[in-house]
């Protein structure tokens, strides 16, 4: 029912209560039907009508009909009006009895028949022929002996007090004899009769043959419409165009409500059709106007039969199907897997040919009755499908969109494709070596060498992995990664079964386990560790990565890992060590600080001086005004002290305010805890080091020192902008000068993923980090010209890896790299994506350097799925020489 303007007033209603029992029906033969009622309540106050509409497709004359009223209780039917003579409705055409004297119409909005007097306690309305006695149709909730008010059972529901409702008929003509199946309410509004618009609803297309959106249409169908009323209209009122076939004539024939048009040409193949019927050409018989016309041009849209193709077919030997685009019919496969809106399938037989897959993605299909096993022929359009929308970096996937899909049996079993020893082998080192630019069209599609094309060519088969190892913890999405065999392939494993990044080796090897179909088939793992049974699912593509969604629930078995202790320090060792909290405030749980602490006071042994990065602000990522991080610090020296530890002091300095990147409000930062209890250490307080003001160098006749400690190096210059800023700590260790340099450079966000169309991904968060080593080799370069036997420590989460340029500039000639001492198998602080890689550093001057530090990379959290940091954290054993510092040069 349209809207309409009128608004009744609200008064007290009547809670009509639907009396059980079935009753005799009272369905009308001539078509009219009582279409909608509302009845006042006891106390008035409500608007009161009983409307009429002739449902049929002949006028009906209703001239000494009577509108009559039943009450429980009562022994007749109570008269109310009778319809004058001579009073005929057209098809479609509506009558109205009012009660003019209720509180809402006051006589401002009459009706066609005015019943005088309310219904008050009223339960139901009938209309009879003139006899008094033949009932046409009747509705309500009461019945009254042989006197029939009602069909069926009556209304159940009905409006409470005060509720300014009425019930109407479903779609304007329902009629099954039975008023609790034909009317829906209660219902705002006033009767159709009524408002602004004057006449009944406009017609509208109530059903079509093909429907909208209907596949595989004969080439030589013919269109059927449908109207919710009788209308008049012509060919002018339709038109077909298709795509492929142009425009169509065609023979117009029907009448009433519903036509049919026979193109007089036959469709082409895989044509997509579009019907159109034009409102302004359709009009309604009746003469309850206006609206007389359809609201809307109606447009109805469907495809024609089209090739078959095999699966392998679509796929093709390429990033991206030969047939996007274009529509397909009956295409055959066996589901493999099944989702709520979409399933995957693969062919049979396959071609045999290792560089097109074998199986494809339905999507957009209700799912309920399909199951794994299953034969079907599958219709629709194929399309490339990008997550993340046309402008992200990732890779289509080849689907099968607005499908039809038809049932063919039972299939043939589907055995899983083995990847790893026996099946199809990955590449081990290369991922894309000859596209640039956008993988989807450059470069040469070579799944035997490249890892990108490798799982593109299986791209949504059903894969096994025999004997998975793990080599990234799973993450917090149900993502892990493994190795095939036990990893039996694979380049440079580390020493605790992960699998180590080099310059030009980022491990196509790894598979990534996803469980988006199975909830909760990842469990919770380490690296090293392993599973009871192979890893099978069908692979798909999302975030950057191809993923192995698996079909079964997998059982960890522990591979062992335990966490690392560092070694005891050599007498006159002086420890220092980085470590990342990630996002550190006194409000996270208790726990995470009594990790920490026992971390640092266990297994790294309580180094003298600690570089922490990712310091919060006291109240944590709360967006205030005020970044303070002295209760973070103190917290964590507390769980220090109580887990068995010695006493720390700590420097820093606060960022201004939401400037330093991170969690938005947390203000990470760096800064030093250092041990009180080290015999001959101590830091070197020179005040007026703030947010914003620049550490220097300062040479004196009594030597050289820092014009501030702690103080931050450039934190104005851009190279820092959203990031955190170098802090320079001067300390005295047994009488000689150690300059520390914490650092939390630029994080890697921004840069593209491995497996992203962008080919070779670039890395554009790497230029601010450049420009940021840069600043700090410049300032080491400072010290150095002023004491070229300096103790300098360069330290903290630098975000690249230890080939990487950032890490040149850094050096600079001037420092060591100390992660680069251990063998490669070692040369790791964090895990990624199953990759172990170096992105935390430790690095030194050339007096600490020749005396061959001690170095150490923790393996307590990376690792791990129980992790209180994501990164491990480092420790080195310093010899400090050098000349001693006189008491004046202090």
């Amino acid at each position: 029912m349209t809207a309409r303007p009128y608004r009744l007033v609200l008064g007290l209603g009547l809670l009509l209560a639907a009396i059980g029992g079935a009753a005799p029906a009272v369905a009308s033969t001539s078509g009219v039907v009582i279409s909608e009622f509302r009845f006042q309540g006891p106390s008035g106050g409500n608007d009161e009508f009983v409307e009429l509409v002739n449902a049929g497709g002949s006028s009906v004359g209703i001239g000494g009909w009577r509108l009559q009223g039943c009450s429980t209780g009562a022994g007749t039917a109570s008269a109310r009006a009778t319809v004058p003579a001579g009073v005929t409705l057209a098809p479609g055409q509506r009558y109205l009895f009012t009660n003019n004297g209720a509180a809402g119409y006051s006589g401002a909005v009459p009706g066609d028949q005015n019943y005088g007097t309310g219904f008050g306690a009223a339960t139901g309305a009938r209309i009879t022929l003139p006899d008094a006695a033949t009932v046409v149709d009747g509705v309500g909730s009461s019945g009254i002996g042989g006197t029939q008010c009602r069909e069926g059972t009556g209304l159940s529901g009905m409006p409470t007090a005060n509720a300014d409702n009425s019930y109407e008929r479903i779609g304007g003509t329902q009629d099954t004899d039975n008023n609790v199946v034909d009317f829906a309410g209660p219902k705002p509004g006033n009767p159709q009769k009524f408002g602004a618009t004057g006449g009944d609803p406009a017609p509208s297309v109530a059903t079509t043959s093909p429907t909208n959106g209907s596949v595989d249409i004969t080439l030589d169908a013919s269109v059927s419409i449908a109207f919710s009323e009788p209308v008049t209209t012509s060919a002018a009122a339709f038109t077909i165009s298709c795509d492929v076939s142009g425009p169509h004539t065609f023979a117009l024939s029907g009448g009433s409500a519903t036509y049919t048009l026979d193109p007089d040409a036959d469709f082409a193949q895989a044509d997509t059709c579009t019907v159109t019927v034009i409102k302004s050409a359709v009009s309604d018989v009746d003469g309850d106007d206006p609206p007389d016309t359809l609201s809307a041009d109606h447009v109805l849209k469907f495809s024609t039969v089209a090739p078959s193709r095999r699966i392998f077919e679509l796929q093709g030997t390429a990033h991206t199907s030969p047939y996007a685009g274009q529509l397909v019919s009956a295409v055959p496969g066996v589901i493999t897997a099944v989702r709520s809106s979409s399933f995957t399938m693969q062919d049979a037989l396959g071609d045999g040919a290792d560089a097109t897959s074998d199986a494809i993605l339905v999507f957009g299909v209700s799912t309920s009755t399909l199951s794994v096993g299953q034969a079907v022929l599958v219709s629709g359009k194929v399309v490339e499908f990008r997550p993340g929308g046309a402008s992200s970096n990732n890779l289509t996937t080849t689907e099968i969109s607005t499908p039809t899909v038809t049932a063919a049996g039972p299939g043939a079993a589907i055995a899983p494709t083995v990847v790893g020893q026996g099946g199809r082998v990955p590449p081990t080192s290369v991922i894309e070596d000859d596209a640039t630019g956008n993988v989807e069209s450059n470069g040469v599609f070579d799944p035997d060498s490249d890892g990108i094309d490798f799982y593109e060519s299986m791209e949504a088969m059903l894969l096994q992995v025999n004997d998975p190892v793990v080599t990234g913890p799973r993450n917090g999405f149900g993502e892990v990664w493994v190795l095939a065999d036990d990893g039996a392939d694979a380049f440079l494993r580390t020493t605790r079964e992960g699998i180590v990044v080099r310059a030009t080796d980022f491990n196509p090897e790894r598979i990534q386990l996803e469980n988006d179909i199975v909830f909760g088939a990842t469990p919770e793992v380490n690296v090293g560790d392993s599973f009871t049974a192979p890893a099978v699912g069908v692979l798909d593509y999302n975030f950057g990565n191809f993923e192995l969604q698996l079909t079964s629930a997998l059982t960890r078995v522990d591979g062992g890992l335990v966490r690392e202790v560092t070694d005891e320090p050599k007498k006159h060792d002086l420890t220092v060590a980085t470590f990342n909290v990630e996002n550190l405030d006194p409000g996270d749980d208790p726990a995470k600080f009594t990790e920490l602490a026992d971390l640092i006071v266990t297994n790294l042994r309580s180094p003298a001086i600690v570089a922490l990065e990712e310091i919060q602000d006291n109240d944590g990522p709360a967006n205030t005004p005020s970044p303070d991080a002295t209760l973070t610090y103190q917290t964590l020296i507390a769980a220090i002290e109580t887990a068995g530890g010695p006493t720390y002091d700590f420097r820093q300095i606060d960022p201004v305010d939401d400037q330093d990147g991170g969690q938005p409000g947390g203000n990470i930062r760096v800064g030093f805890i250092f041990r009180t209890d080290v015999e001959d250490l101590s830091f070197v307080d020179r005040p007026g080091g703030t947010s914003t003001a620049a550490n220097a160098v300062v040479e004196t006749k009594n030597g050289w020192h820092l014009l501030y400690s702690p103080g931050r190096l450039d934190p104005t210059s851009p190279a820092f902008t959203n990031s955190r800023k170098p802090l320079a700590g001067e300390f005295l260790y047994r009488n000689r000068r150690l300059i520390l340099i914490a650092n939390h450079f630029n994080s890697k966000g921004g840069d593209k993923p491995l497996y992203g169309r962008s080919q070779p991904p670039t890395r554009s968060s790497e230029t601010q980090r450049h420009e940021q080593a840069q600043i700090v080799n410049a300032f080491v370069d400072q010290i150095l010209a002023a004491d070229p036997k300096a103790n300098v420590v360069v330290l903290g989460d630098l975000n690249d890896f230890e080939f990487s340029t950032t890490l040149d500039l850094l050096e600079g000639g001037a420092l060591t790299t100390l992660i680069g001492t251990l063998p490669p198998a070692e040369r790791y602080t964090y895990v990624f994506e199953g990759n172990s890689q170096s992105l935390d550093h430790i690095l030194v001057s050339s007096e600490l350097e020749k005396h061959q530090p001690g170095y150490d990379v923790v393996h307590v959290n990376a690792e791990f799925a129980d992790q209180v940091s994501d990164h491990d954290p480092q420790v080195a054993r310093l010899d400090v020489h050098g000349p001693a510092v006189a008491a004046h040069g202090r």
